[in-house]
């Protein structure tokens, strides 16, 4: 499970996996913040599994993966508004790329609390 934090109001969200953890993203902007992006660009698209025995595996070097031994798997979330993957070792990191991609990319100011983690 991943829990990362709104990028407008730091609420916490949750999900097993980029799937889920980006459609928890998708609905909570539209249902607390009423931001909802111009076409579903969530629908159709293939999420990264979520499968932590297979990660843990990866990093103690019992499954074969390009990772050395003990290296963290990253997370991931899908931004809601255009559908580009980021990736974090934990929630903090993707709500804090979030803030930049929302901010650079949509021109979307966050006034979450999460903008003064970074300072």
């Amino acid at each position: 499970m991943t829990a990362m934090r709104c990028p407008f109001c730091d609420t916490f969200l949750q999900g097993d996996g980029e799937g889920p953890l980006s459609i928890a993203l998708k609905g909570h902007l539209l249902e607390a913040h009423h931001l909802r992006a111009e076409r579903d660009v969530l629908s159709g698209v293939k999420f990264r599994e979520h499968d932590p025995q297979m990660w843990e595996g990866m990093k103690s070097g019992a499954v074969p993966t390009d990772r050395a031994v003990g290296e963290d798997v990253e997370e991931s979330v899908l931004c809601p508004f255009c559908g580009e993957r980021f990736f974090g070792h934990d929630g903090e990191d993707l709500t804090q790329h979030l803030i930049a991609h929302f901010q650079d990319v949509h021109g979307i100011r966050t006034p979450g609390r999460s903008l003064t983690l970074v300072r």
